[in-house]
């Protein structure tokens, strides 16, 4: 994999990522109006770096109007003169006699005012506190020499000369952090590339206090920043390579585009092994140009173009994972030949089995898995129907047809087979559902794959559940709530004892909101927490996590008596499902353990509800029910093509008694490649946070009906599900049509 992720700014493991900013205006000026010509070199066969390498050295050294640079062994007056026309203050050093003279002769005919020249680096004194932007030209080996250190601010940057070329070729650039330490990087100036880091982050995949944190531990692991971005799960992998496809100036090719357009007969005038050692595949040729996909950006071309006959090679991007479903999609016999016919599918009721695990229906499986965890897909359904069967995917909550695969009677028959084989299912039972769960390793992820199969009309049907085993558990920002829900939950989560819940409707993300909660929670080493959970979707360090096991009897209300026993100061409880389970749970809050749970219900307040219809008595849950999140997941508007858009007045009149507010504006996804034109990628959960203040206490206490709850709840300061939708839409986190999915017409309406 260090092939597909070496970039010129990437060269050594050594190397941390620096932040850039982007083209700064003032920088072009500068090198529009300070003529280089009227600054001679001052010394006989010496150069001086290009416009372009100067404006990008400029930029990512951040000189700015308020910059303090220091600049040593320049060339000549230009460079200064440039930073003079940019920043606040500049200090030249030059502690060669006769360079310095004329150096000064040049610089006094610019007529600057803010430039001046030194024999020795000058320290620190009362009214000069450290540079911003220090450039040593001199050709030091790369060692940023003490002096120059010492000048630099926190945060400030440097670069030094690496190599003894004229005009130099290779710098390496330094951070200086909070902490007195220094991150460093090299750079290529004869390439110059965008930072992968910095491009990340404008694209919105990371963040950039985790391109910061991968930076330094990719230099401690010996790792590649991409690398290490993956390894945490702070990036996608399709993310990545189409970044690192901007950086390179590339195209970025999926599955689909490449299979559309791919010649098996070229791809076969080469042998496999060929293929692989390189890791490219040839999808067509015309005009003396041959097209190819990889996800090595540093493809040795000139090899290629001998291979085919001195033709042109023009390389498109693609990640790893797509290069395996490609590979896999040939193997299967779907590319350039007709798929099998469907046939009409019996029925399956009274039928015996057919017993088929050929290699095509194992390959075929295999190519679902890797389809589905390409395509960020959370559960793959396979249903018989009496014309065929129809293959769909849930991606971001909602199903998509997957049109690629055309399936036959024999294939849906073996394919079956081979999901109940590896999910220890009998094969030769179809007249009652039966469960069963896999692990398996696809695209460099392990999953947990939770097999559900269910007998139909014609055939069978299966659901596969797919639940990542090895990606970073997420955190409260991970979450995407707002400042003062995500503040109140953290509270939350330090109270000593009680009851925090999370409810909402299957899928809606409550568990995942509980996870983020235990990260806090697994920070602090005094308190004891453990769990209970069906199933462990993440393993987190410091957390004594409990999967419940039916089979032995062991259930959650069995596992919370049998934790009361081992002293504990957090229980979380994966489900709260029967009036036992939450009979444990209040008795657990009642002896001084915080106990996090999650429960199905339709709102914050319906909790308490959903409590009393589990036979808790209302005193119990008045004084032990501490927090309750209600959250919906909506899908998130992708950042990459999110637009203004016009507010549709139909909604606008649910919404709003009257006419809508004079800042209210809405935003929606124009559909790119990054969301495969969907305009939307990922979720974001819409959240109502209730705490039961003293109020809402005695109202419970005295068996309140549901709707006075819920009045008093506003008035206690509520942040309702509606009002947080709508704060999103604003933020343009989701669109305006969304709300429609994720809360019902009473709660589209404004509350008094």
């Amino acid at each position: 994999m260090r092939s597909d992720m070496a970039t010129a700014v990437e060269p050594k493991p050594k190397e941390a990522a620096l932040a850039c900013v982007a083209r700064d205006p003032r920088i072009a000026a500068a090198l529009a109006t300070v003529r280089r010509e009227a600054f001679p070199p001052l010394r006989t066969g010496a150069r001086e770096l290009s416009p372009d390498a100067l404006q990008r050295l400029l930029e990512d050294l951040h000189v700015a109007e308020r910059s303090h640079v220091l600049i040593a062994g320049c060339e000549s007056g230009y460079l200064p003169t440039l930073c003079g026309a940019i920043a606040r203050l500049v200090t030249v050093v030059c502690d060669v006699p006769a360079v310095a003279g004329r150096l000064a002769e040049q610089l006094g005919s610019a007529g600057t005012t803010n430039i001046r020249l030194c024999s020795y680096v000058p320290g620190t004194t009362a009214d000069d506190d450290g540079c911003d932007v220090v450039l040593d030209l001199r050709h030091q080996g790369g060692r940023l020499q003490p002096e120059l250190q010492a000048r630099l601010r926190p945060l400030a940057r440097a670069a030094v000369v690496l190599d003894g070329a004229q005009p130099p070729r290779r710098l390496r650039r330094f951070l200086r952090l909070p902490d007195a330490g220094l991150a460093e990087d090299e750079i290529d100036l004869t390439r110059f590339l965008p930072l992968l880091g910095d491009l990340l982050v404008e694209a919105g995949a990371a963040l950039r206090q985790e391109v910061t944190e991968a930076a330094r531990a990719a230099a401690q692991n010996g790792r590649l920043l991409g690398e290490e971005l993956l390894a945490r799960g702070s990036v996608r992998e399709d993310d990545l390579y189409r970044v690192l496809a901007q950086q390179r100036q590339l195209p970025f090719t999926q599955t689909a585009a490449a299979l559309a357009r791919l010649d098996r007969e070229l791809v076969r005038q080469l042998p496999r092994k060929y293929l692989d050692h390189y890791r490219f595949l040839p999808l067509h040729s015309a005009d003396g140009r041959v097209a190819v996909v990889t996800p090595n950006p540093d493809l040795p071309l000139w090899e290629l173009a001998s291979v085919f006959d001195g033709a042109e090679i023009v390389p498109e991007l693609t990640t790893p994972t797509d290069l395996q479903r490609i590979w896999t999609a040939i193997e299967l016999g779907f590319v350039s030949q007709p798929a099998r016919p469907t046939e009409t599918l019996p029925r399956a009721v009274d039928e015996a089995p057919v017993v088929v695990e050929d290699s095509r229906a194992a390959g075929l499986f295999d190519a679902l898995l890797l389809d589905a965890v390409a395509d960020r897909a959370s559960d793959i359904h396979l249903e018989s129907y009496e014309t065929g069967a129809r293959l769909r995917f849930r991606i971001d909550g909602s199903l998509h047809d997957v049109d690629r695969y055309r399936f036959s009677n024999d294939d849906v028959v073996a394919l079956l087979n081979v999901v109940k084989i590896a999910a220890n299912l009998d094969i030769a039972e179809r007249r009652v559902p039966q469960s069963g769960r896999i692990r398996r390793r696809v695209a460099r992820r392990l999953l947990d794959l939770r097999v559900q199969t269910q007998p139909t009309l014609y055939h069978e049907t299966v659901v596969i559940r797919i639940l990542p085993q090895d990606q970073r558990p997420p955190t409260v920002e991970d979450l995407g709530f707002l400042p003062d829900v995500a503040e109140r939950y953290r509270r939350a989560l330090r109270n000593p004892q009680g009851l925090v819940l999370v409810v909402g409707a299957t899928g809606s993300g409550k568990s995942t909101t509980l996870y983020a909660g235990l990260q806090l929670l697994a920070q602090d080493p005094t308190r004891k927490v453990i769990t209970i959970e069906d199933p462990i979707e993440y393993s987190m360090a410091g957390i004594q996590q409990t999967q419940v096991n039916g089979a032995v009897g062991f259930r959650f209300a069995d596992a919370v008596r049998s934790f009361l026993r081992q002293d504990p100061d957090v229980i979380l409880i994966g489900e709260i499902r029967d009036a036992e389970t939450a009979l444990e749970a209040i008795r657990a809050a009642q002896t001084g353990h915080l106990v996090l749970a999650t429960l199905h219900c339709n709102d914050a307040v319906d909790a308490v509800q959903r409590l009393t219809d589990l036979g808790m008595h209302a005193n119990s849950v008045a004084s032990e029910l501490n927090t309750v999140i209600a959250q919906r997941l909506a899908r998130r508007l992708c950042t990459a093509c999110r637009r203004p858009a016009t507010p549709r007045a139909e909604v606008l009149g649910e919404l709003f008694a009257g006419a809508p507010p004079a800042d209210f504006r809405a935003f929606e996804g124009a559909g790119c490649g990054r969301c495969n034109g969907t305009g939307t990628r990922g979720r974001i959960a819409v959240v109502e946070l209730l705490t039961v203040d003293a109020a809402l206490r005695r109202a419970i206490s005295r068996g309140a009906v549901l709707d006075d709850l819920r009045e008093l709840a506003h008035r206690s300061g509520l942040r309702s599900l509606r009002d947080s939708a709508l704060a999103l839409v604003q933020e343009g986190a989701i669109s305006l049509g969304e709300l429609y999915d994720v809360l019902s017409a009473e709660q589209m309406r404004p509350v008094g």
